[in-house]
């Protein structure tokens, strides 16, 4: 069972964790290395808390951007398949038929969702049709964006 707030809640507990062990773990490298012990200067202990926390929040946003437990892409298709399944099922006699009721329930019903028609993206310009999850964008900034980040990699 995949419950999108739990999922929510444990990425940010791990990154506030993350965010600990990068201080202490740079506080811990800073005391034990004598060269920058030695210098004391605050630009060398500023290189390395900024290159510590570069690598964490890399890291955190390679794997946030890339676990199929956080949805966005994966999670976009999936809805999108939920809702043709629901329309097909709402309106069997409409299958194959060209009057558009199915198109438009699933177009609904991705819009309660909280995802827009967006038929300027690449994949959608192959088949603009209602089933394909490439045509849609989520409505929420956070969530288009990291989306779009996945399909400039996928």
């Amino acid at each position: 069972m995949n419950i999108p707030g739990l999922t929510v809640v444990t990425m940010s507990a791990l990154f506030g964790l993350g965010v600990i062990m990068v201080i202490a773990g740079g506080v811990g490298f800073m005391s034990s290395n004598p060269v920058l012990m030695e210098n004391r200067h605050r630009f060398a202990q500023g290189v390395v808390f900024t290159a510590a926390a570069l690598m964490f929040v890399g890291g955190i946003g390679v794997h946030f951007t890339g676990s199929s437990n956080t949805a966005f892409l994966k999670g976009q298709m999936q809805r999108a398949s939920q809702c043709e399944l629901a329309s097909e099922a709402a309106h069997p006699e409409a299958r194959g038929g060209r009057s558009g009721v199915i198109s438009r329930q699933i177009l609904s019903c991705m819009q309660v969702a909280g995802y827009d028609w967006n038929e300027r993206t690449a994949r959608c310009q192959d088949a603009p049709v209602a089933t394909n999850g490439y045509c849609y964008a989520p409505a929420d900034w956070f969530d288009r964006a990291v989306t779009t980040t996945q399909l400039f990699f996928d």
